[in-house]
């Protein structure tokens, strides 16, 4: 069980959000603040085209072990100010900054135990958050240790594999429609466009590509704000996941100056759930529509569980 309230703060835009506090506690908690993944997503880790809830899974799993948690909706999305395809990564850095200072005001909250969590690009914006905001320890779970291209390349190469070993009409079809060829070259020239371009939004067909969020990704090299963290480091990705590469789990650890630990789960997707399937690119929206029933990963929460006991309660 927990208690919730409704938060605020501001950067250029208002936003607003969730603190959740165990049912019972005692003295100053700590608190995790969860910094969210990529798209227009809310508190709970829900977009219009997927009701994820993690993040609110997550509030109640570290309720349940005496930790408080802030989550917010991304600018331009739930009860947040803004507009979420005018918002470049530093706009979500600056935002993740205040959250922490909203974090470290609450009454309930000791702030020198404030930690971070982030969950796919919040990985990615989690270090230059550290950089400024000095977390306690850092929770960094399906990240890419390298800018948010190498992770949407590589799902492109994974694609185009996919296509090349498939069996049946189905994948002679995608062959004679050349998908195996194309998708990867087709990326580099949105890419390039995005690059070369001083757009804060670019529109290719019926679509709005947030071409500024893109380019200050693709400039940001995260290796040197890794490098300054000195504090607790947990990473854990999925075997099951295909949109980072698992191996980077690792990097995350090698990469920081601080005590470090690194999981893979043998069954877990990007989404934190167990995956039965195969991992397929073709397939993925229907196994994610699959996994939205489940609970998050059992072997994610008790790596989480353990390493709460040691660093965070």
């Amino acid at each position: 069980m927990m208690k919730e309230r409704a938060v605020e703060f501001n950067t250029d835009v208002n936003l607003k959000g969730t603190v959740s506090f165990p049912e019972k506690s005692e003295g100053k908690l700590s608190i995790v603040v969860i910094i969210h993944g990529s798209g227009p997503v809310d508190r709970d880790g829900n977009a219009k085209v997927m009701q994820m809830n993690a993040y609110k899974m997550l509030a109640k799993f570290f309720a349940s072990i005496g930790v408080a948690v802030l989550r917010y909706d991304k600018r331009g999305a739930g009860l947040s100010g803004g507009d979420f395809y005018e918002a470049g990564m530093w706009g979500l850095v600056n935002g993740g900054i205040a959250a922490v200072k909203a974090a470290r005001g609450l009454p309930e909250i000791n702030p020198e135990r404030i930690f971070l969590l982030g969950h796919s690009e919040g990985c990615s914006l989690i270090p230059p958050i550290n950089r400024q905001a000095g977390a306690a320890g850092l929770i960094l779970l399906a990240g890419q240790a390298d800018n948010v291209r190498k992770a949407s390349e590589l799902q492109a190469r994974l694609l185009e594999d996919e296509v090349k070993e498939m069996k049946g009409i189905i994948g002679v079809l995608l062959r004679a429609l050349n998908v195996h060829k194309t998708t990867f070259s087709k990326q580099k020239k949105v890419f390039g466009e995005m690059i070369e371009s001083e757009e804060t939004v670019l529109k290719k067909g019926f679509t709005k590509i947030n071409a500024k969020w893109a380019r200050e990704h693709f400039q940001y090299n995260m290796k040197e704000d890794l490098a300054c963290i000195t504090c607790p480091v947990l990473a854990i990705t999925g075997n099951k996941d295909v949109q980072v590469n698992a191996e980077h789990v690792h990097l995350f650890a090698e990469k920081v100056n601080g005590p470090a630990e690194s999981y893979n789960v043998p069954m877990m997707n990007h989404l934190l759930r167990d995956q039965e399937e195969e991992t397929s690119m073709i397939k993925l929206k229907s196994i994610y529509k699959s996994s939205l029933s489940k609970p998050l990963s059992a072997e994610m929460l008790y790596i989480l569980k353990e390493w709460v006991k040691k660093y965070v309660i």
